[in-house]
């Protein structure tokens, strides 16, 4: 397994330097390169910045090769490669090969009827004179669009504007293989694979009489060899390239050999099964706390699953799609730092590659929207269309603020001035959380009891310690949140308590036969753990 800690930019809220037109940008990122080399952090993982019309943040491509102007051009970016080298950084880029945008070249052309573009995308006939299966899109409606022109319908997994690859076609493939050379020329070390999961479609589309779909197109009979396919003609060829995959509805069985040691696939995989625990019946446009006992099991369940068969999860509780960690599992009024720090500490430390978005080594915390109105994400203005059918607005609004993307979508706070010094510009369309206030960069980068201190001096010692490297993870019956990490003659203990009460320690502990390499109280009790404690010890 590589030692890595990996940071994740969502570029449009990152930060602006120098444009002042309320978008975070490529220049915006060089700015900050010394703040995430002091963080500790190996790679920065960046959301997508090539051309897109931004129906989806930039997970609509129209232009592979080229970057999109609101962040800035192909100068600015290898800028940003070589100053990200001289501080030993490497970027890994976002490649989003399931679907483009519609206004891609290949899908225009597409639409004009070009067979050679046509086989480049999925088109269908219609059955009875409607769609070809009843599947449902991840952002509401049906997964097909009618193009009366062709008289077929092609395939949009996602929202209409996202039409799907045909990964069967070889000439496509090869078209893939370019883009992924034509980004590792310039200097790229590594890339993040978008719902890789999804690229081998069924060979026969029927419709679906229990779910949405989608047990007809994920991890498909091709998917492997199409993931080995890339390695071969890419990602082997650079020692120093890593990949991660996300991989979406899928199970361990069937994922974790995308991530094997020396299965010459990825390096690892993202999955979301553990970020599920809060949908009530599987559904996530629902109102509901998360299940800690199905989320602590669920951890149990896969970090002993992929250590069995040598294979490499991501570990990770925020990103660009999902609602903010502390706010969704912890208590972010009462115990803010304790959430944070206990939640962070608690995956990070596990076996895999930790990953953190942006933000988070601060605190941030979601949003509180007071209007559905105040809402821009795509796939929840998608479904709220139709959950408005069957819920009153108040519980809607409940929902949406609990699920929404757009809480992670909010700029980065850095500092206390105006607009959380994300930008100069006088005025921005972006979400900006009223606390930046209070939680921000500039707040907590001096002070030794700050969530951000917390994060850095966990970084060091998981990217200094080969145990957490190499070495096994076991768990405890008697104890839930708890784990230890073994290697040689070496035991390191992680205790945590991920509620707002005290939580009595089963474990027989004798304090006088452990050192304390991390506590984020002031003490340590041997009977009772704090709420929302995080004690990690190492046997003397």
């Amino acid at each position: 397994m590589k030692n890595e800690f990996i940071y994740q930019i969502f570029p449009q809220t990152f930060c602006e330097v120098g444009s002042k037109r309320g978008i975070g940008n490529i220049k915006g990122i060089i700015s900050k390169l010394d703040y995430l080399k002091a963080l500790g952090i190996t790679r920065i993982w960046i959301s997508p910045l090539t051309k897109s019309p931004f129906k989806d943040s930039g997970y609509d491509v129209s232009d592979y090769y080229n970057i999109n102007n609101m962040f800035g051009n192909m100068d600015d970016f290898e800028q940003l490669i070589i100053e990200s080298k001289k501080r030993e950084l490497s970027i890994i880029i976002d490649i989003v090969f399931n679907h483009t945008s519609n206004q891609h070249n290949w899908f225009k052309k597409a639409l004009l009827g070009d067979k050679k573009y046509l086989n480049y995308y999925i088109f269908k006939d219609p059955v009875n004179g409607k769609e070809p299966t009843n599947w449902k899109s991840k952002m509401g409606g049906s997964v097909w669009e009618y193009v009366p022109k062709l008289n077929k319908y092609y395939l949009h997994l996602f929202e209409k504007s996202q039409p799907d690859l045909n990964w069967k076609n070889e000439v496509l493939r090869k078209e893939l293989i370019n883009i992924l050379k034509f980004w590792r020329d310039k200097g790229v070390d590594g890339f993040r694979l978008d719902v890789c999961n999804l690229y081998s479609k069924p060979k026969d589309y029927k419709d679906d009489e229990i779910g949405d779909g989608r047990r007809f197109y994920t991890d498909g009979e091709e998917l492997e060899n199409y993931l080995k396919y890339l390695n071969y003609e890419v990602f082997c060829r650079d020692k120093n390239i890593f990949t991660v995959g996300e991989v979406s509805s899928t199970t361990k069985e069937k994922s974790f050999n995308y991530a094997k040691n020396n299965n010459n696939e990825l390096d690892c995989i993202f999955t979301f099964l553990h970020l599920k625990v809060d949908y009530f019946n599987n559904y996530k446009w629902t109102y509901m706390k998360p299940d800690l006992l199905q989320f602590w099991n669920m951890q149990k369940e896969w970090q002993l699953y992929f250590q069995e068969n040598d294979s490499n999860l991501a570990l990770f509780m925020n990103n660009h799609d999902q609602p903010r960690a502390i706010s969704r599992f912890g208590n972010d009024k009462s115990y803010h730092y304790e959430s944070a720090t206990s939640i962070f500490g608690f995956i990070s430390l596990m076996r895999g590659i930790p990953f953190i978005y942006q933000g988070e080594e601060i605190g941030m915390t979601n949003m509180h929207f007071d209007n559905l109105d105040d809402f821009k994400d795509v796939e929840t203005i998608g479904n709220a269309e139709e959950l408005k059918n069957t819920i009153n607005n108040n519980d809607l609004l409940n929902i949406l603020r609990s699920k929404s993307r757009d809480n992670a979508r909010s700029v980065m706070q850095w500092s206390s001035d105006k607009y959380a010094g994300f930008t100069e510009a006088d005025n921005i369309n972006l979400h900006i959380n009223k606390n930046y206030i209070n939680i921000n960069v500039d707040k907590q980068k001096n002070n030794t009891k700050s969530v951000l201190y917390f994060y850095k001096k966990l970084i060091d010692i998981r990217t200094k310690d080969p145990i957490f490297v190499d070495g096994k993870i076991e768990f405890f019956k008697e104890q839930n949140f708890a784990y230890k990490r073994m290697l040689d003659y070496r035991e390191i203990l992680v205790l945590t308590n991920w509620t707002s009460c005290k939580e009595n320690i089963k474990l027989k502990l004798k304090l006088n036969e452990w050192k304390v390499v991390l506590n984020n109280y002031s003490s340590i009790n041997n009977k009772v753990l704090e709420p929302y404690q995080l004690i990690v010890l190492e046997r003397i």
